[in-house]
């Protein structure tokens, strides 16, 4: 069982370079198929996220295309909403989660199919 999920762990991944939006698709998978709670499937996808976080950021570093200004609001940002939303998380329930990223996966990917850049 263990190559299954290696093999979509390489899937997800190919997918989140190509912004397809890995992220959204490996807590499908791991919800649907591996029947990992919720709020722990997003916790895994979180870790999934700074890891390739952390190496496109030592990629653009490297080609000096960092924005330093911007990098610290979104760190600011990213903090207080990441306490936020672990605070909401404790106090709503697991099924409520799940609906509300089904409903923010179904409009993300509508607002990606018909915008127009």
């Amino acid at each position: 069982m263990m190559w299954i999920d290696f093999t979509a762990g390489i899937f997800v991944a190919a997918l989140a370079g190509l912004g397809v939006g890995g992220g959204g698709l490996l807590v499908i998978y791991l919800t649907m198929i591996k029947n990992v709670e919720q709020v722990e499937a997003q916790g895994l996808n979180l870790l999934f996220f700074v890891a390739a976080g952390i190496s496109s950021i030592f990629i653009h570093a490297k080609k000096r295309k960092l924005d330093y200004k911007k990098i610290i609001l979104i760190i600011i940002c990213g903090a207080v909403g990441a306490v936020a939303g672990s605070l909401l998380a404790n106090i709503i329930d697991g099924a409520v989660i799940k609906k509300i990223f089904g409903g923010f996966l179904i409009a993300s990917g509508i607002i990606e199919f018909f915008w127009k850049k």
